[in-house]
């Protein structure tokens, strides 16, 4: 992406911006010369390895109305990217305090953010928001309910999306900014095989196993959207410079890969001689999940670079570079609990 002077000087909050998505964004942002919060309840010690910059940190538990208010003061832009950390294979094990803690810091950030008069505030969305439709529309998400594998996930980010154009209305301030990302991956991401999605999981089991075969879940079958995590920051920071207001982005690669070739691609990059045993009693999830982004390509230039080959080459090689690191990501989030 062209440098871009649009975010010289501005003031921005990240919420969830030592995660996966909001560590690369706050490099990103100081890049290009914002003047960053990177707020969250994560550890000293991932903040230390994920940000170019630890300075940018600011513990910060958005349950509490009073600190949201203070974070959120004389601020130019704020990025909800707070999240429910749970994969598939958790199932409803932390359903609630999960969803709970996510409406609260929901509810008290977008508040916070209107009642201080933000100019621009960018909520981020789930393709897990959508229906079981194998091609989804932005103006689809409410042609049925999310899929039962993802309904906590699903309906808390439709309600963060509903909350944010509530407060458009009543305020009638027109400063939100959404996107809806697909399955994302890449460095800095939760590498832990207990709590890990589907990429990075594979990618640990496969390195570690002690076996000359491992089971994975499903038959294979299953397609997702993978996007690589540069090509979402190139996106996103596309919606927050060209985006229309109150106008959901999707943002993945807009093409289907099965979980199949996931599987051989990683297993050929580092341990062929395993054997695959596909296990059908475990649950993979939809059958199919792919995003349309032809509205980001047409309205804002979006175009994903990243292949899912060249992805998972340069991630498995950051993985390999990292591993002690990779694992602690998973298990570092808060330094209070």
């Amino acid at each position: 992406m062209m440098k871009s002077s649009f975010f010289k000087d501005k003031k921005v909050l990240i919420a969830g911006g030592t995660g996966l998505i909001g560590a690369h964004l706050s490099n990103k942002l100081e890049l290009l010369g914002a003047n960053v919060t990177s707020a969250s309840i994560d550890s000293e010690e991932r903040v230390n390895k994920v940000l170019n910059n630890p300075k940018l940190f600011k513990y910060l538990d958005f349950r509490n109305y009073e600190e949201c208010i203070k974070a959120s003061k004389d601020k130019d832009i704020v990025i909800n990217l707070m999240g429910i950390r749970e994969s598939t294979q958790l199932g409803i094990k932390k359903s609630a305090s999960a969803m709970s803690n996510f409406l609260i810091c929901n509810t008290n950030l977008v508040s916070s953010s209107f009642e201080n008069k933000i100019k621009s505030y960018l909520f981020c969305g789930s393709i897990n928001q959508y229906p079981p439709l194998p091609l989804r529309k932005e103006d689809q998400v409410w042609d049925g309910l999310p899929s039962a594998n993802d309904k906590y996930v699903g309906v808390a980010k439709r309600v963060g999306e509903m909350q944010a154009e509530a407060f458009s209305l009543q305020y009638q301030s027109d400063i939100i900014k959404i996107v809806r990302p697909s399955n994302v991956y890449g460095p800095f991401d939760n590498f832990n095989p207990e709590t890990a999605h589907v990429i990075p999981s594979l990618i640990y089991k496969f390195h570690n196993s002690s076996n000359k075969k491992i089971n994975v879940a499903g038959d294979g079958s299953a397609i997702r959207d993978f996007i690589y995590i540069d090509d979402l920051i190139d996106g996103i920071i596309l919606v927050l410079e060209k985006g229309k207001n109150n106008y959901p982005y999707n943002l993945g690669y807009g093409q289907g890969t099965s979980i199949k070739k996931i599987v051989n691609e990683i297993k050929n990059i580092l341990n062929p001689n395993l054997n695959i045993i596909w296990n059908n009693s475990l649950n993979s999830g939809d059958s199919e999940r792919v995003l349309d982004i032809q509205r980001a390509k047409k309205g804002i230039s979006f175009s994903p670079k990243i292949s899912i080959d060249k992805g998972l080459r340069i991630t498995i090689d950051w993985f390999i570079k990292n591993q002690e690191l990779a694992y602690k990501l998973g298990r570092t989030y808060d330094k209070k609990n």
